[in-house]
């Protein structure tokens, strides 16, 4: 880091810092087990009033049919983050994510309901409508009214925590300017830090509390919880290097920047000041929400695999009567952490062809020179109009149809179908390690950056594209760009 330098500088502000109350606990407890209570006991309430004289026996199948929606519903809200306090806290979004909750519960019993044997009391429909009336309005009014008023009056200052911005040139002066304070529950600013020259002129709109060195010991001491990166002086490479090293100390990181032309693309981020900001953080895909990914992918590629085969056996067929080679073209790739195994496409070139060229783009492309333009004048960068390509392969790379074998890469878990590309092992030693940060995730067959840019976008805004996807990853997000990967292939936006 630089030293400061001596002479004229700002006139220092005092520590005006956030007020904590040292005695109260920083997280408020989670009433999940008074939730599970609610949900119990609307199901079994529901069935007795629907037959006040069940048997003892229909009793039995009452309680453990409300003991199994109980464990269930509790993943549901699991899946919703809802056990989250900081979701909690936000009204709007904790009802919004209880609705859908409730729409995947009602799914679930619907589905219960169905499978029970028909001389059962669990195939009462009139109890199942009272059970998912009652026990939606009851859990809503318990989240959504009792346990968030209980947040916002006891522990509000705590979840916000604070927030610092890195910098102290015109654009970190912008987010810094009074009345950019935002929501409720955005962290109040309380300072900014920075390594480079204090400049003279008028003070900073906030004190500064230090250089980036002391940043860790402030996070500790002032409960600082978001890093809002505001430094026009250094590339993106560096810029997300820092990020990451905040992340590990469990920092909530946002990079701003006038130059993200990526965020004009429909990539998940927010505007403050009126200035672009990408949100940054370690992928959430683990624990359950790895389990429910791939879960998802195995049906999903079961399920459509076995209604494609037609489709699948055409092409190969076409493939191997119109060019002499192989139908399956195979590559080794790296995924997940750079782990390498060998991708499987339908074979759109003639056989016999070396890399040199591939390398060469690969290489151009990662230094922003763009190969060629499109009718409209803006840049393309992929390589078009290639002589290597069998008329049959134009047709296959502009509908993706050459794609789909990569679903048996997916049933073998090498590949996903939503997540960033797999990069080649010459890409790879290219890299530089905040671009390795990609495959952070499990490579994809389609992805953020195929929906919003595909071949329009330059290498650092596709690199900060699938680190936008790993920071905002859901299964639900997952879902929605499945949906918007179908119109994209359908119109071949971008596919050469």
């Amino acid at each position: 880091m630089t030293s400061l330098p001596t002479g004229t500088l700002e006139e220092p502000h005092p520590r005006v810092l956030v007020s904590w109350d040292e005695t109260a606990p920083v997280l408020p407890p989670y009433p999940g087990r008074r939730v599970a209570a609610i949900v119990f006991a609307s199901f079994v309430a529901a069935y007795w009033v629907r037959d006040v004289s069940l048997a003892s026996g229909a009793w039995g199948r009452v309680v453990t049919g409300g003991a199994l929606i109980t464990s269930a519903s509790g993943l549901v809200f699991l899946m919703g983050n809802l056990y989250d306090p900081g979701v909690a806290a936000r009204g709007w979004t904790q009802l919004t994510r209880m609705l859908r909750a409730w729409a995947v519960i009602a799914g679930l019993a619907i589905l219960g309901n169905f499978l029970a044997e028909a001389d059962t009391p669990l195939r009462s429909r009139l109890a199942l409508g009272l059970f998912l009336t009652a026990g939606m309005a009851a859990t809503v009014l318990v989240r959504v009214g009792f346990w968030r008023t209980l947040i916002r009056s006891r522990f509000a200052v705590a979840l916000r925590g604070a927030r610092v911005v890195v910098g102290n040139g015109p654009l970190a002066r912008r987010l810094a300017a009074p009345g950019r304070e935002g929501g409720f529950w955005d962290p109040p600013l309380v300072g900014h830090v920075d390594d480079g020259e204090i400049r003279k002129g008028p003070a900073f709109p906030v004190p500064r509390l230090g250089d980036l060195e002391a940043l860790r010991g402030l996070a500790a001491e002032q409960r600082i919880s978001e890093v809002l990166v505001a430094r026009e002086d250094l590339s993106r490479g560096e810029l997300v290097r820092l990020a990451h090293a905040w992340m590990d100390d469990g920092l909530h990181v946002r990079l701003a920047s006038s130059a993200f032309e990526v965020m004009m693309a429909g990539a998940p981020g927010s505007v403050i000041a009126g200035i672009p900001v990408v949100e940054l953080r370690r992928s959430p895909q683990r624990g359950f929400g790895l389990a429910l990914k791939r879960g998802f992918d195995l049906a999903a590629v079961l399920l459509g695999g076995a209604l494609l085969l037609p489709l699948l056996g055409a092409i190969a067929v076409v493939v191997r009567l119109t060019t002499p080679g192989p139908v399956l073209f195979r590559q080794e790739r790296l995924g997940k952490g750079g782990r390498p195994f060998t991708m499987l496409k339908f074979r759109s070139m003639v056989s016999g062809n070396d890399d040199a060229r591939h390398r060469r783009y690969i290489r151009d492309h990662m230094e922003g020179i763009a190969a060629t333009t499109d009718g409209e004048g803006r840049h393309v960068y992929k390589l078009v109009n290639d002589p290597r390509i069998t008329p049959v392969g134009r047709f296959l790379r502009r509908t993706s149809l050459d794609e789909l074998p990569q679903l048996w890469n997916v049933l073998r878990g090498d590949m996903s179908l939503i997540g960033p590309r797999p990069c080649l092992p010459y890409e790879w030693e290219l890299y530089e390690d905040w671009q390795r940060h990609r495959l952070d995730a499990c490579p994809g067959i389609s992805g953020l950056w195929q929906v919003t840019g595909r071949s329009r976008v330059s290498f650092e805004d596709m690199v900060l594209l699938d680190l936008s996807y790993i920071a905002n990853w859901s299964f639900t997000g997952d879902l929605a760009l499945l949906c918007k990967t179908v119109p994209v292939v359908l119109g071949s936006r971008g596919a050469f």
